[in-house]
């Protein structure tokens, strides 16, 4: 033994303790080999990091004091301590976990010193006697693992300041709530809170949104929100011995679903089998519960795998039988294969909900869904677009078809609850809207719906509309069907007036909400009546229940007084606007003569007074937080449902067939990214598998018609496209089109954005300057950039590649006329990028458009303010349905229309012309003194050269009438909107004549029109379209017409043979561009030459002028061609004088019709016009080939349109042509014949006429 070592064994033995007893320390080291390092040299440093103690005398402390100053991990649990020593703490400021479980620890128990552990991630508090959060938590900022469990806590004040917890364990307290005080937690994973006196999980819950456990077990809760099972984390979710009955229904997205492991809702009062749970968990257990049968249609759809378990023992299962439940899930599913032959299946109804903001319609649809009280906080009612959701009434009992109900007065229904059509007692004998009354709030029992009366809701028919239909709902054998309903909740905002119209169709049930605790007087139009016109203006074929909602926080007589008054202001309004369309009829109706066009008026507004509009007048009163009233809702859904002349297709059985297309399109839809695809593809495929093609329209309206589907049928833009999941749509056009969208957008940009395909093609993506810039565009012009759509959609869509995102662009912009492109320039945006050549990225969306009309529009506009003009409007007197103007900005820049546009602000756009000379401006505006609005289009000419002619009202037709066209095909989608049409006089500028594009036939026949304010004659070309091209088959003996024309005026050798001929005539109709020859009177002309008696003309072809309007129109244009004053004639005869001798050559053209013929005799080519002009010339200096004197005073036997100008006899032509004549100058020929297409009609034409003779 060395020296060292005898020393080292010398020294006192005080120096080194001497432990008796048990051992007291369990101590960890880093790179520990004994528990004593003093026994044991070593050449490295030692540092203690974990002590346990299994005492806590004065003597372990102290002889584990020098070895805790560097510990991090200190176990104390199970000594039955029931204070801390505050040396302890003094000496471990460094613990990062400490245990202090199973002790006897209380509220004053721990140390002053506690605070001070600012290191601390993990504290294990449980098994003690705490009755409340021990106050020194709040300081312990790092703590992110907290056990509390097993205490007598109620309550978790003091630990908001913990937002690193990650793993909270509060099982076996005394907690009432939990989740409002942990939603700061927002990196929590597991959470534990069973064995409490918890009576609701709250919507908070949706915060938590990392949280991968949730225990909930064994506590007081009846209602699940449907936020848990949409965490997107979560792992296994327990909540049984509970109080649940329902578990609530939600929208599944498949693309985007989260498979959750485990989630056990064991022991509890479920009554109705929750499917939809099975398709989103591997392990679902409902066993010892209240289930009687498991719906196949719900389980049908889930994808069985490996692991996949359901478990339902426990419950009074009638089916399918136990014995086939206990052997398992793929037992079930064979039984379900092997009776589905057996099952029918009903078709269900769509429940529309409306209402203003703050109504309470999310906890109106959530409580009605789940049948539990559901309250939504403020924040949750502001929810964006439309929620979708789904809901059943079970046993809808099979009603007799009412009976039909009396038209007449004193048969009328007094208790239905509905607008009918009543005798009005007006002049015109039509029916118009009354609102009857019912109460619908009797005995609630969803069950007996026939304790309501059988006339609630019934709508009044004809007594043979009333048909049997072998599919209806009398295909049910056992008298109890179930009536399944997709529920859309539109949100309130108004900013959604216009998006929301694509979905509200018929049809549907609507349910309109408002909150009788604040409603006012001075409210009912923001509310009630606004929603009323809203729904009108879309389709007077409703059904709408009135619910007040809220009535919980009103007193007995309150509610009483605010239905009351409800009813009585809708009765009101209602009148109010049938007498808005009653005057109008009366109008009408009292006018000695009643036109084509008041015509078309009157039945359009007959037919706003006759269409069915039913109304719950009654308010049905409802309360979220008692659960009260929602019977008596879903007793008039089932009423209404029943009833097969207003739902003729609802509860019919659906054949099995159809199930099949449905299934498969719904798992198709599951598969796709984009769930978007073509109708006629869709048809082809469904053909292919299945066969019955030809049903294949019919199946898809049906998929439509009770939500499963989008099929916008009578949409020409849409009927294209099928959209195999409408919540997908619906989410897409919700990130686009939000009121909130300001807030929505102030994000900071993300890594996930760097993987999308932007089209700068930049490596590192899109930039946080680039993305605020493309922001603010947007909120500030309405005008979106790409990249930004791409950011919008990320969480919607797969954007590595452009595909699925140029695929919901075109939708957008193509088929919903929501934008067109622009590009950005210097000083502001170009609206017309084409004509640059250029490729945009931008797209301006005018519903976002909010910006005040440019000045640069009066610059360019008002100069122009005594040109030529064509200006109309039209009147909304009631409503003017949000959007309108909107989407015809949009048609009007498309290329078809051939217009630049210049500027675009919220009211209004102008445009320029690609080609003529015209500007247009579309306005619209509000009236003052009441609800109705203008919308006002003008044409102007732009020529600036004096010498240069101005544009023609028929030209200015050619550009104008496509765009009024597109409006109309937009207001045909409105059927119960009140339009008027009028025209403005281009002499007062006043709308004193009726606008009658749709109905132009009377005005074309007419010359002029004079004007009630004025009193002057108005060109109708200024104020209805020209004629259309007649039909191709007057053409079929042209050949032969113009040899007998060109025969009669050489003189031919025809002319010496005696007796007469009849020679059919035709004229030349200008309408814009277009030339349409129409078969004129059949003239009777003689072997010499001379004209004789008119015959008949060929009526059918003639539009149905009479012989005093074309006489008048003869006599409005004498001494000119057709459409041209004196001015031009002069200009038209020089040049064909200059052209003539080239032109009568050209025989092969000659034979054929003539392209354009305006400015042309009746009947005549060009050709033979310049050699009659020629020869008429000569003739009038002496030409043998004149008219002799006897012939030309002859004016009793000349017609108005046979080789003269129209209304001028054979002396009064020569005298103009020799006039003319030597006002041109020379012969000179020309090899060019070219008449002008088109010439101007003078306003005061009249009196150009004058001078002209």
């Amino acid at each position: 033994m060395s020296a060292t070592a005898a020393t080292r064994r010398r020294k006192p033995v005080k120096e080194i303790p001497v432990y008796n007893g048990p051992t007291m320390a369990h101590v960890g080291f880093q790179g520990a080999r004994h528990m004593h390092p003093e026994r044991m040299p070593s050449a490295r440093s030692e540092r203690t990091t974990a002590i346990r103690l299994f005492d806590t005398s004065e003597e372990t402390l102290e002889n584990v004091e020098n070895q805790s100053k560097n510990a991090r991990i200190l176990i104390v649990n199970g000594l039955k301590m029931n204070q801390l020593s505050d040396g302890v703490v003094q000496r471990m400021l460094l613990l990062e976990k400490l245990d202090l479980s199973e002790n006897q620890l209380g509220d004053a128990s721990l140390p002053e010193a506690f605070k001070k552990l600012e290191h601390l991630v993990e504290l294990n508090l449980s098994n003690n006697k705490f009755t409340k959060m021990p106050t020194a938590l709040k300081k312990l900022k790092n703590l992110s693992r907290l056990s509390i469990s097993y205490n007598n806590v109620d309550s978790l004040k003091g630990i908001e300041k913990l937002k690193k917890m990650q793993v909270l364990m509060l099982d076996h307290n005394k907690f009432s709530q939990v989740f409002k005080e942990v939603t700061h937690m927002r990196k929590l994973e597991i959470l534990d809170c069973s064995h409490n006196t918890i009576r609701e999980v709250g919507l908070d819950v949706r915060f938590l949104k990392n949280l991968k456990e949730l225990n909930i077990s064994k506590n007081k809760i009846s209602v699940l929100p449907t936020d848990i099972f949409q965490l997107k984390n979560l792992e296994s979710f327990k909540a049984s011995q509970n109080q649940i009955s329902k578990i609530p229904v939600f929208n599944m997205n498949p693309q985007h679903c989260h498979c959750i492991s485990e989630i056990d809702l064991s022991n509890n009062m479920i009554n109705k089998f929750p499917g939809h749970l099975l398709t989103i968990s591997q392990k679902l257990d409902l066993s010892s519960n209240r289930l009687k049968t498991l719906d196949y249609s719900k389980m049908k759809k889930v994808e069985m795998g490996p692991g996949k378990e359901l478990s339902v023992e426990g419950n009074p299962l009638t089916f399918p039988p136990m014995d086939v439940c206990e052997s398992g899930l793929k037992s079930m599913m064979r039984f379900f294969q092997e009776t589905e032959l057996n099952t029918k299946m009903y078709q269900g109804v769509k429940i529309l909900v409306l209402g203003a903001p703050k109504s309470g319609k999310t906890s109106f649809v959530q409580t009605f869904a789940d049948g539990q009280p559901r309250l939504s906080e403020e924040m949750y009612e502001k929810s964006a677009g439309i929620e979708v959701s789904d809901m059943n009434i079970e046993d809808v009992p099979e009603n007799e078809p009412p009976p039909p109900i009396s038209l007449s007065a004193s048969k009328k229904p007094q208790t239905s609850a509905k607008v009918t059509s009543a005798a009005s007692g007006s002049k015109s004998g039509r029916r118009t809207p009354t609102i009857e009354q019912n109460n619908p709030n009797q005995k609630q029992h969803s069950k007996q719906t026939k304790h309501l009366p059988t006339q609630v809701l019934n709508g009044v028919q004809e007594s043979d509309d009333v048909i049997a239909d072998d599919n209806s709902s009398t295909a049910s054998s056992s008298g109890k069907r179930t009536l399944n309903m997709t529920i859309w909740d539109f949100c309130g905002h108004p900013f959604y007036l216009f998006p929301h119209y694509m979905f509200f169709e018929q049809p549907a049930i609507a349910i309109l909400t408002f909150n009788m605790h604040s409603y006012r007087s001075e409210h009912f139009e923001e509310v009630i009546s606004s929603w009323f016109d809203w729904m009108i203006a879309k389709t007077n074929k409703l059904c709408v229940l009135l619910v007040g909602t809220h009535a919980d926080k009103l007193k007995k007589e309150k509610i009483k007084q605010v239905c009351n008054e409800v009813k009585a202001k809708l009765q009101a309004h209602a009148e109010r606007q049938r007498q808005i369309v009653q005057r109008r009829i009366d109008v009408i109706t009292e006018k000695p003569h009643i036109s084509q066009t008041l015509s078309a008026q009157l039945n359009a507004y007959s037919l706003l007074l006759q269409e069915k509009f039913i109304v719950q007048s009654e308010v049905i009163i409802t309360s979220a937080a008692k659960n009260t009233g929602y019977e008596t809702v879903a007793a008039s859904i089932e009423m209404l449902s029943n009833d097969s002349r207003q739902f003729p297709n609802v509860l019919r059985v659906i054949p099995t067939f159809w199930l099949d297309v449905e299934s498969f399109l719904e798992e198709k839809g599951n598969t796709m990214v984009v769930p978007m695809v073509k109708f006629d593809q869709l048809k082809e495929e469904i053909g292919a598998k299945f066969g019955m093609k030809h049903l294949v329209s019919t199946i898809v309206q049906y998929l439509h018609e009770t939500g499963k589907a989008l099929w916008f049928a009578n949409n020409p833009a849409m009927k294209g496209v099928v959209i195999l999941r409408p919540a997908w749509f619906f989410d897409v056009f919700r990130a686009v089109f939000r009121h909130d969208l300001k807030e929505k957008l102030d994000v900071e940009v993300e890594d996930s954005f760097k993987m999308i395909a932007f089209d700068d093609e930049s490596e590192e993506g899109i930039t946080q300057s680039k993305y605020d810039q493309m922001k603010e565009e947007f909120l500030t012009e309405g005008i979106v950039d790409r990249d930004l759509l791409k950011c919008m959609m990320s969480h919607l869509l797969p954007l590595e590649t452009n595909g699925p995102f140029m695929e919901v662009l075109n939708l957008f912009m193509d088929n919903l006329d929501l934008g067109y492109v622009v590009t950005k320039k210097p000083g502001g945006y170009n609206l017309d990028p084409d004509t640059e050549g250029m490729i945009s990225r931008k797209y301006l969306l005018p519903w976002f458009r909010n910006v005040p009309e440019p000045p640069s529009v009066s610059e360019v506009w008002g100069p122009l303010e005594g040109k030529q003009r064509l200006a109309g409007v039209c009147r909304f007197p009631k409503y003017m349905p949000p959007g309108l103007f909107e989407m015809l900005s949009v048609r009007a820049h498309k290329g078809t229309h051939n217009l630049r546009f210049l500027s675009h602000w919220g009211s209004g756009f102008h445009a320029k012309h690609k080609t003529d000379k015209l500007q247009l401006m579309f306005t619209y505006y509000g009236h003052e003194d009441d609800n109705g609005t203008t919308l006002r289009f003008e044409l102007r000419d732009d020529t600036h050269d004096p010498n240069e002619d101005a544009v023609s009202g028929s030209h200015m037709w050619s550009v104008l009438l496509p765009l009024l066209m597109d409006l109309e095909e937009l207001l045909h989608s409105y059927t119960g909107v009140l339009v008027e049409r009028l025209m403005e006089c281009p002499g007062c500028r006043l709308l004193t004549f009726q606008g009658e594009w749709l109905t132009p036939k009377e005005t074309q026949g007419l010359p002029t029109r004079p004007c009630e304010e004025c009193n002057e004659n108005i060109d109708t070309a200024f104020l209805v379209q020209p004629r259309e091209k007649k039909r191709d088959d007057v053409r079929f003996n042209l050949a032969k017409i113009r040899q007998k024309k060109r025969q009669a005026l050489a003189g031919s050798e025809d002319s010496n043979r005696p007796g007469k001929f009849n020679a059919p005539l035709h004229a030349n109709v200008r309408t814009g561009r277009r030339t349409a020859i129409l078969p004129m009177d059949n003239v009777t002309v003689d072997s010499g030459g001379r004209y004789g008696s008119v015959s008949s003309a060929v009526g059918s072809d003639l539009d149905s002028d009479t012989e005093d309007v074309r006489t008048s129109r003869h006599q409005s244009a004498v001494g000119l061609l057709p459409g041209l004053t004196e001015g031009e004639m002069m200009s038209f005869i020089t040049k064909q004088r200059e052209l003539g001798n080239a032109a009568e050559n050209d025989v092969d053209r000659s034979q054929s019709p003539p392209a354009n013929g305006s400015g042309l005799l009746s009947g005549f080519n060009s050709t033979q016009m310049v050699s009659f002009l020629k020869r008429h010339s000569d003739g009038a200096n002496g030409d043998e080939r004149g008219y002799s004197s006897d012939e030309t005073n002859d004016e009793q036997n000349i017609p108005a349109s046979r080789g003269l100008l129209p209304g001028l006899s054979a002396d009064q032509m020569a005298s103009f042509l020799q006039k003319h004549a030597n006002e041109s100058g020379s012969d000179n020929e020309s090899d060019d014949v070219t008449p002008p297409t088109s010439f101007m009609r003078s306003n005061n034409i009249n009196s150009e006429n004058d001078a002209g003779q």
